[in-house]
């Protein structure tokens, strides 16, 4: 990930004002990371502009909303090639062991890096709806966002799952359903290019997650925060229930951290065939 490049929780959105089954919408791609305009502060939670804002950040305040390290692992298929994470949730270092820039989230990571090459089909998680498209403003890239109900993913909340770095901004028009393993997007470096990895980039996915236990959430002129959002290892939306708080994750034994990665193979096939969500990239024939 380039340098400073955290995703943030605030899922931002600019312009109109339609309605979305449970919730308001902002069209557009501002992110905390851009210049931001002081009223929409106003009137916030302190607590919650310190755990979602990147350059507001605050540890403690960080961590209270489920920013933390939970210690799971992925364990991939030895029968496939899965695309792998390199740089994983709330990690202070990226994918080549560099420290993280302090100035977005105090220097953690907001989500799981997975290296890729461009053009690499990106799937859905789960099956979901659009709730935005980035066009690549912010160090973020351009990006996509979904929004998925409990029954979509076994979990018992609301999530969010943000993909990040796209190569070119998805057709795919807002409010548009989803299903569990589609292609939404083709992977990219856009945002990557600048002082750290210069101008060619870096090439990854970043996959982002959160919860909330409705799907409402409350729009803003540069963010829409879930109502009583919180932040999600996206090891969860794979690991499934009931455990998807933070603490309560990092405080398991070691031998519950591992977290068997549901994929959809070379021939096309999910496996497991019942599993709900899927990892965001194909995994190849070895």
């Amino acid at each position: 990930m380039r340098l400073g490049h955290l995703i943030v929780l605030a899922l931002s959105f600019f312009g109109a004002t339609d309605c979305l089954a449970q919730g308001r919408r902002m069209g557009g791609g501002g992110f905390a990371s851009q210049p931001t305009d002081e009223a929409q502060f106003q009137d916030l939670d302190p607590a919650m502009v310190g755990a979602f804002f990147a350059r507001r950040a605050e540890y403690g305040a960080m961590v209270a909303k489920g920013f933390l390290p939970t210690g799971l692992v992925p364990i991939y298929p030895d029968s496939v090639a899965c695309p792998r994470v390199d740089s994983g949730f709330a990690a202070n270092t990226r994918g080549d062991g560099s420290p993280r820039e302090r100035a977005f989230f105090v220097g953690y990571h907001g989500g799981i890096d997975i290296p890729v090459p461009e053009g690499t089909p990106v799937l859905a998680v789960a099956d979901g709806t659009v709730v935005h498209k980035s066009p690549g403003e912010s160090i973020g890239g351009i990006g996509i966002i979904l929004r998925h109900a409990p029954e979509a993913t076994g979990l018992p909340v609301w999530t969010y799952t943000e993909y990040k770095h796209l190569k070119t901004l998805p057709e795919i028009a807002l409010e548009t359903p989803v299903r569990r393993g589609e292609v939404i997007a083709i992977s990219g470096k856009t945002g990557t290019e600048g002082p750290y990895y210069g101008p060619s980039g870096h090439p990854h996915l970043h996959l982002s997650a959160w919860w909330a236990p409705t799907g409402e959430f409350e729009a803003r002129r540069f963010v829409l925060l879930p109502k009583e959002g919180r932040w999600l290892d996206p090891l969860v939306l794979f690991r499934g229930p009931p455990v998807i708080e933070s603490a309560a994750l990092a405080a398991l034994p070691r031998e519950a951290k591992g977290v068997a990665i549901p994929h959809v193979g070379p021939d096309g096939r999910t496996v497991p065939a019942t599993t709900r969500a899927v990892w965001p990239l194909a995994c190849g024939a070895r």
